[in-house]
């Protein structure tokens, strides 16, 4: 990953592997039917609610990331680093990352998905663990025109 690309330059995430050291994430449940989110708006005014509430800091290169299941996911917006616990803060240890863009549609995402997670069986022999999705032009605060363009994250 190209660190001196803006966060959100396409550039930065188009077919890219990076490890990512410690990442700490609030997250909230978000609504899936079929793996298609649902109310993601509302998840992201509960998750701003939220961190508003308990007083986290979102620090300004922050991303918000889905993670889709075929009846649940959850909605992660990146904070800096607690001192105390909440079952509600992930932290993402070590990890390395392979990313790619998606042009089109949430509907559409699935073939780019499969793509990229064939992509990193066939080049590190591994299954990827998890699949995030993040609409960068939205970013912390979620506003805009419908999103058709998203980065896709997988995690070995």
């Amino acid at each position: 990953m190209d660190e001196t690309l803006a966060i959100t330059d396409p550039k930065r995430w188009e077919d890219t592997e990076f490890e990512w050291s410690s990442k700490y994430f609030y997250t909230v449940p978000l609504s899936c039917w079929f793996s298609k989110p649902r109310k993601v708006f509302e998840a992201f005014q509960r998750l701003r609610a939220e961190i508003a509430s308990k007083r986290y800091t979102v620090p300004d290169q922050a991303i918000a990331l889905m993670e889709i299941e075929k009846f649940r996911g959850r909605l992660l917006i990146e904070i800096l680093k607690i001192d105390t616990y909440d079952a509600s803060v992930m932290e993402m240890e070590r990890s390395k990352f392979f990313s790619t863009l998606h042009h089109g549609p949430m509907k559409t995402i699935s073939q780019t998905v499969k793509n990229l997670r064939e992509h990193v069986f066939s080049t590190k022999g591994i299954n990827p663990t998890s699949t995030y999705y993040w609409d960068f032009r939205h970013g912390p605060e979620f506003k805009g025109a419908r999103a058709d363009l998203y980065v896709v994250l997988c995690r070995v």
